[in-house]
């Protein structure tokens, strides 16, 4: 299994890092996308030289077989409509699968899809006539390509009238001793969450703003360095805002920043 970082970036980036939506490829050449922004067709024609997201000669390999959408904001699933259509419209391609929390999933199609995917030539239309819908339980899991992925509620934007969550993912090989990881998506600062997850795993990818202002709906460099250092060596950091040149995360004892286009091949327990 490996894990490539389409893009390391916050919300408001630019194309040096692009927004933080991931590959994961299976060992069969299968790829996951986790999370699709706005900015997902320019960074898949980076990373792999075509902005197809699906193959033209019936080889898996290059073909986006699924979606793992993490929360609603649009540099998770602003690139969503172009996938379906992109998807939709292409000969030789068959439905992604598309992997998120139930609730989510019909709160994406109802508030964020439907108008502009809700109609083709006076037909009306679905989320499942562009996506094959796997929803997911709350706190659950599912399995694609005998890799096991298991939702974790995160806590995002709490406001009491209506708290909003980003559900990251605790993946793991079922048949092969690789590394467990753990993707936090967008979260606040969540030391005992994390402390706690940090003991099944031996890899962390956490979302980390670095600018000079606190918003308090992402965890923050400074926050992230109160951790323990045992459970910071396991960090690495990406979700960042551009060009975080007064931060030095492997002399504070993480693992480093993500960059760009950075691949992780997590085949062997560390």
């Amino acid at each position: 299994m490996k894990i490539k970082f389409l893009g390391v970036g916050s919300a408001f980036t630019t194309s040096e890092y692009y927004q933080s939506n991931m590959l994961v490829t299976a060992r069969n050449g299968k790829e996951l996308l986790v999370d699709c922004g706005t900015d997902i067709r320019f960074s898949l024609r980076e990373c792999r030289h075509t902005t197809d997201v699906s193959s033209q000669d019936g080889d898996s390999r290059g073909k986006i077989d699924a979606v793992y959408i993490s929360h609603l904001h649009s540099d998770h699933i602003g690139g969503m409509e172009w996938m379906a259509f992109e998807t939709y419209f292409s000969p030789n391609s068959g439905k992604p699968k598309l992997f998120m929390e139930e609730n989510i999933m019909h709160e994406m199609w109802n508030c964020s899809l439907k108008g502009g995917l809700g109609c083709i030539e006076g037909k009306q239309m679905h989320l499942t006539d562009y996506f094959d819908c796997r929803p997911a339980s709350d706190g659950g899991s599912f399995c694609w390509e005998r890799i096991l992925f298991t939702l974790v509620k995160m806590p995002h934007i709490i406001t009491g009238y209506k708290n909003f969550y980003s559900y990251g993912l605790l993946i793991e090989e079922m048949d092969h001793q690789g590394s467990r990881v753990f993707i936090t998506t967008d979260t606040q600062f969540q030391p005992d969450l994390i402390g706690r997850i940090a003991k099944k795993t031996s890899v962390i990818f956490h979302d980390c703003e670095t600018s000079p202002l606190k918003s308090i709906v992402h965890a923050h460099y400074d926050d992230l360095c109160t951790l323990p250092s045992a459970l910071r060596r396991k960090i690495w950091l990406y979700h960042y805002q551009p060009h975080p040149d007064d931060r030095h995360p492997k002399a504070d004892g993480f693992a480093g920043f993500v960059k760009k286009g950075q691949e992780f091949d997590l085949k062997v327990k560390s």
